[in-house]
C-alpha cells in the first residue's frame, strides 16, 4: 500500500524555522510548523533542497506503534520531488532538513499529514511517525521555466503572451486535431502547481474543444509538432476570478512550459 502520494525522549527541545534548523544526532527539535525531527544517524552525502528528487526508505507508524506502511517491507525505495506537493506537507518540509545518508524519525502533526481525512489504517486527526533514511538525491530535478531566446514576448489580441522557444517542424496544431502535450505550470512566484513532466506522462486532448483553459487552446495553436513555448496566461484565459484553490489562487496569472509532442 502506498499512501504518501496525492488523485498525504528527546535530549533537548527547541522551536525553530526550517531555514535555521541545524540537526544533531539524537537531538529532537520542533520546527515552527509543529514538525518534530530527530536525527538518529548523520550521513555525509549531498544536502536535499526544494526541486530535488530523493530516493528514500521509510516505515510509517501511528503514535501507538501500529504500522500502516513501509517501503522497507516491500524492499522498494520510494522516490519523489521535494516541494512539488507529491507527498504530505510534513515530508516536503522534513526532507529539506536532511542529506544523503541521514536517518531520522519524523513526528508529523495532523495538519502536516492527512488532517481530518481518514486513510487506510490511519484514523482522522492522526499524528504520524516515520522512520526515514535518505538513500540518494538527484539535484535540480524539477522543471524550470524555459530559457527564451528573446525577452520580448508576443502579445495576442486576447491578452495572451507567448514566447516560442522552438517552432517545431512537424504537423501544425489546428483546431479539431488531437494534440499530445508535455507541460509544467508555474505561479508567478515560481512555485509549480502541476507538471506532466514530473509525472512522466503527457496529456492528450482535442484542440479548440474547450477541454482545457482558453489560453492553452490559443497558445498551442501557434506551434508545430516538436515545438516548445512559454505561455503567460492572464486569469481570464485561465481559471478566472476564483482560481483553483488550494493550488491556484484567485485571479492568478499562470506561466506554462508547453511542448507539443504530437498532432493527429
Amino acid at each position: 500500500m502506498r499512501i504518501l502520494l496525492f488523485s498525504f525522549l528527546f535530549l533537548s527541545w527547541s522551536t525553530l524555522s526550517s531555514q535555521s534548523l541545524k540537526l544533531k544526532v539524537n537531538e529532537e527539535v520542533i520546527t515552527s510548523s509543529g514538525l518534530k525531527v530527530k536525527l538518529t544517524h548523520a550521513g555525509k552525502g549531498k544536502s536535499v533542497a526544494k526541486g530535488d528528487k530523493v530516493k528514500v526508505h521509510y516505515t510509517g507508524t501511528l503514535v501507538d506503534n501500529r504500522k500502516f506502511d513501509s517501503s522497507r517491507d516491500r524492499n522498494q525505495p520510494f522516490e519523489f520531488v521535494i516541494g512539488m506537493k507529491q507527498v504530505i506537507s510534513g515530508w516536503d518540509e522534513a526532507f529539506q532538513l536532511l542529506k544523503v545518508g541521514d536517518k531520522a524519525v519524523l513526528t508529523i502533526p495532523p495538519d502536516l499529514g492527512y488532517g481530518e481525512t481518514p486513510m487506510p489504517k490511519i484514523p482522522s486527526g492522526s499524528y504520524l511517525v516515520f522512520d526515514v533514511e535518505v538513500l540518494d538525491v538527484f539535484k535540480d530535478f524539477a522543471p524550470k521555466p524555459f530559457v527564451v531566446k528573446t525577452k520580448q514576448n508576443t502579445l495576442s489580441s486576447t491578452g495572451l503572451e507567448y514566447n516560442v522557444v522552438e517552432q517545431g517542424k512537424g504537423i501544425k496544431a489546428e483546431r479539431g486535431k488531437t494534440v499530445e502535450v508535455h507541460y509544467t505550470g508555474f505561479l508567478e512566484n515560481g512555485d509549480i502547481f502541476d507538471s506532466s513532466v514530473l509525472r512522466g506522462q503527457p496529456i492528450s486532448f482535442r484542440l479548440g474543444a474547450g477541454m482545457v483553459i482558453p489560453g492553452w487552446d490559443e497558445g498551442l495553436g501557434y506551434l508545430n509538432t516538436g515545438g516548445k513555448a512559454l505561455l503567460l496566461i492572464p486569469f481570464n484565459l485561465a481559471y478566472g476570478e476564483t482560481g483553483r484553490p488550494p493550488l491556484i489562487p484567485p485571479r492568478a496569472r499562470l506561466i506554462f512550459n508547453v511542448e507539443l509532442i504530437s498532432v493527429k
